[in-house]
């Protein structure tokens, strides 16, 4: 194997968090990889035994939305010490048990960002901010099942971008090469550490899953002169070539492009991404490459699928399985004026 990044402290960087409630990020562990050739049908590492790809995927799990919410803006403080109300590990032992081809995870992995408070006996203890310590505790650790049973796929999520936990995106799971001023360190660089370009896998039988990094979608409309606009209609323009080369083709980001949401103050409901509909949108009124049959996503805490007239791929949200529930509960049929793009 390669070393992919040492042990290291990274100095403390700007986050979404206040600066008291932020600190250097300690990775007292070191990375390593290997790439696994293509037909590989057995492997292990230290006597453990690896999940290897099979060449046709065809019972596939998707989970999203991980981690324990410790999170002092939103004053939001999920009581991590507790498996019904964490229930990830849970979850994982049940996707083992599956015995699924793979694992699609649709971001958003570690969510640990602050420290619990002391009158907050759910989380007292809980490990927190962006290091070794919190990656474990929120997705390595009650993980375990789902890393010894099957292959992943792995989308980004915005609590992964660099402004939050991009660090240990960068050095645990993207599938790319940790490269210099893409590691999320340097806040100078945030805009090369934040987007990739998509990347297929192939499901054999002629399917296929396009993997797109979206994590800085936020939600308003994004203007041309912004850098994540040139970076998204690039997404569309790769994912519109990788349909042409299958029959059927799942596409996977974090954000949902065409889920129902619910304002947890008022209750309102609303569609779509403006961000996503004012980049994709300019290429396609449909949002989605044509061949792109379904939309897999998390960001929402629950989960929904939702089909459209027209063109429009179905989408399903995956956003339920560890942290906090939304609790805003979505009617089963689309009111007529909720649109993702006018005319849906």
């Amino acid at each position: 194997m390669q070393a992919r990044a040492l042990a290291a402290t990274e100095p403390q960087r700007p986050t979404q968090s206040r600066p008291e409630f932020s600190k250097p990020s300690v990775f007292d562990v070191r990375v390593c990889e290997a790439p696994m050739p293509a037909g590989t049908h057995w492997a292990a590492i230290g006597g453990h035994h690896l999940p290897v790809r099979k060449a046709r995927l065809d019972r596939l799990v998707v989970i999203g939305d991980t981690g324990c919410r410790l999170k002092a803006a939103d004053n939001a403080w999920q009581a991590c010490n507790d498996p019904a109300a964490f229930p990830f590990a849970r979850v994982a032992r049940q996707v083992a048990a599956w015995h699924p081809d793979a694992v699609i995870h649709v971001g958003d992995y570690e969510y640990r960002e602050n420290p619990c408070p002391d009158d907050q006996a759910g989380c007292a203890g809980s490990p927190w901010g962006y290091g070794w310590d919190a990656w474990k505790a929120d997705f390595f650790t009650p993980g375990a099942p789902i890393l010894r049973t099957a292959p992943l796929i792995l989308a980004r999520g915005n609590h992964e971008s660099c402004s939050r936990a991009g660090q240990g995106w960068w050095r645990f799971l993207d599938p790319r090469p940790l490269e210099l001023h893409r590691d999320c360190n340097d806040p100078a660089f945030d805009v090369t550490g934040d987007y990739s370009a998509p990347y297929a896998v192939d499901f054999g039988g002629g399917a296929q899953i396009a993997v797109m990094d979206l994590s800085h979608t936020g939600g308003a409309a994004i203007s041309q002169e912004d850098p994540r606009f040139a970076a998204f209609t690039d997404t569309y323009d790769r994912v519109a070539a990788m349909t042409k080369k299958a029959r059927f083709t799942f596409a996977v980001d974090h954000y949902p492009f065409l889920a129902v949401s619910a304002d947890e103050k008022t209750h309102a409901l609303f569609a779509g991404n403006k961000a996503l509909a004012s980049t994709f949108g300019t290429r396609n009124p449909y949002l989605m490459p044509e061949g792109v049959d379904v939309l897999l996503a998390g960001h929402v805490h629950l989960w929904e699928q939702v089909s459209y007239r027209d063109h429009f791929p179905s989408q399903f949200v995956a956003g339920f399985s560890g942290t906090q529930e939304d609790i805003v509960p979505l009617p089963a049929q689309v009111p007529p004026d909720i649109e993702p793009v006018p005319g849906a």
